[in-house]
């Protein structure tokens, strides 16, 4: 696997040379909780997390910065970015329905009309405007096709419930090189979820958070669980936590062998770029594979016990 580390102060493309202002008349095509299309098997892909910090309510700064680093992942053939949790419009419970968006709405019009420009598919945290409840929390997704999806957190934590609302749904969604899940931050405690999507076909999932550890406390903590995620469901596991406020940053990428590939916990702005080998999938997936060690356990789950 080859890997390649950004920080703000090596990124070839300069944040002058963008103007995220020309977008406004763009309408993506908006889908959400689509029914799961089979496509064909996991083809080596590249991919790219970013761990940064969002100002709250500040979309235009925060659109600003995360259009850098897509510039830099597209001029490394970068197929999938992901940004951490609600990048978009900052993490904040307290003041969650003053910059929450529609979507479609003007942060995901900008970074939809990117994905096509770029030919890049790109994953960002959007609080996500709900009528007259309570917002929720939101990965977009931009397809480079112009379709737009999204993903809402179905698990808060206890300090988010008063102040968000849950979405109801597992999505998979599928591009040319991989299919793929999403789970934000508090999601990745509940194991049966990565089940779920694994058995849904997904072949890698993405994970970003907004947690206010320590750089080291979140190593130690993704140490412990991350790598069981992948082992256990034979998949890969693409995890980015925010920083700024009392985030920690951190990312990592687990192989579903359960190796950590790479990992970047510093505690400062980066992005990683990874190339995903998708001859671990095939062979572990293999219908025809026999082995004891390399099997694809969970298809052998008897659910109708639980």
């Amino acid at each position: 696997m080859a890997i390649n580390n950004y920080t703000p102060n090596n990124l070839p493309v300069k944040l002058t040379n963008m103007n995220i202002y020309n977008y406004n008349s763009v309408e993506p095509k908006v889908t959400s909780f689509e029914p799961y299309q089979k496509g064909n098997r996991m083809k080596n892909l590249v991919i790219a997390l970013a761990q940064m910090e969002s100002k709250v309510g500040k979309i235009d700064k925060n659109l600003f910065k995360i259009k850098k680093y897509i510039d830099t992942a597209a001029l490394n053939q970068v197929d999938i970015i992901c940004f951490p949790e609600l990048s978009v419009t900052g993490y904040s419970p307290e003041n969650s329905q003053e910059y929450a968006e529609m979507i479609p709405g003007y942060s995901s019009k900008i970074i939809s009309q990117w994905a096509q420009d770029k030919q890049i598919t790109i994953l960002a945290g959007i609080c996500e405007k709900n009528q007259s409840l309570n917002p929720y929390i939101t990965q977009v997704i931009c397809m480079t096709d112009g379709n737009v999806f999204k993903y809402r957190k179905t698990h808060l934590a206890p300090h988010e419930v008063a102040f968000f609302s849950p979405g109801h749904e597992f999505p998979v969604f599928d591009i040319p090189q991989v299919r793929f899940g999403i789970e934000i931050c508090w999601e990745l405690h509940f194991p049966q979820i990565t089940t779920f999507l694994s058995l849904q076909g997904a072949e890698l999932v993405f994970c970003p958070y907004a947690s206010a550890r320590t750089p080291k406390d979140r190593q130690q903590s993704w140490h412990i669980f991350l790598p069981a995620r992948a082992y256990d469901n034979r998949i890969f596991i693409a995890s980015c936590n925010a920083l700024g406020q009392d985030f920690g940053g951190g990312l990592m990428v687990c192989d579903p062998e359960g190796h950590i590939v790479v990992e970047d916990h510093q505690g400062k702005e980066s992005m990683i770029i990874a190339n995903l080998d998708s001859s671990i999938i095939e062979s572990i997936r293999n219908p025809n594979n026999q082995s004891l060690f390399q099997s694809y356990y969970p298809k052998f789950l008897r659910n109708e016990l639980f």
